[in-house]
């Protein structure tokens, strides 16, 4: 299923990434997104990706590089699942967000053709 990454953040390169593409999202949020990311790979001591799936499901995603042999996968996986957890609100709001402002339905939907 095709990606489109939002934000990103680095431990390895001390780096934040957020999309420009996205920018009509408040900047609350967006600040939010990067600060998340940003946390999270820190604390995985890794690479942190979070963006949507074509359908619009939010999707995040850790990887370690390729000789870091002390990056742990599925500490990594609880760390993600309990973002998840705490940011629910968020990442349903940026489904919905997603889905009526990025989809061709959301759009004939909100211009009540």
């Amino acid at each position: 299923m095709e990606k489109d990454i939002v934000a990103a953040a680095s431990f390895y390169k001390h780096v934040r990434f957020f999309n420009e593409a996205y920018n009509d999202l408040p900047a609350a949020v967006r600040d939010e997104l990067v600060a998340a990311c940003a946390l999270t790979a820190e604390e995985v001591r890794g690479v942190v990706t979070m963006g949507f799936y074509a359908d619009g499901t939010v999707f995040i995603e850790t990887d370690g590089a390729a000789d870091d042999f002390d990056y742990d996968e599925i500490g990594a996986r609880l760390v993600i699942d309990r973002l998840t957890a705490e940011k629910t609100e968020l990442l349903r709001g940026l489904q919905l967000w997603y889905v009526a402002f990025r989809t061709d339905e959301g759009k004939n939907i909100l211009q009540g053709t």
